[in-house]
């Protein structure tokens, strides 16, 4: 049961292999860190418009990867 359970599961080096990957990952991290600036910035309708962004791209790449 164990090792048909391990070999349905998608390596870390196979996930991150293709450009695709690579650029929703930076889209995450990127539209993460702008959330953060314009929360502290005092910009709240900014900060919800991204916060919205970050949701539909974390959304997008799960959907990916099933």
């Amino acid at each position: 049961m164990n090792t048909t359970n391990g070999n349905n599961r998608k390596k870390w080096k196979k996930t991150f292999s293709s450009v695709d990957d690579l650029f929703i990952i930076f889209g995450i991290l990127l539209n993460g860190a702008s959330v953060i600036v314009s929360l502290i910035e005092g910009h709240l309708i900014a900060g919800l418009i991204l916060i919205a962004c970050e949701i539909a791209l974390i959304v997008a790449y799960i959907m990916k990867m099933i």
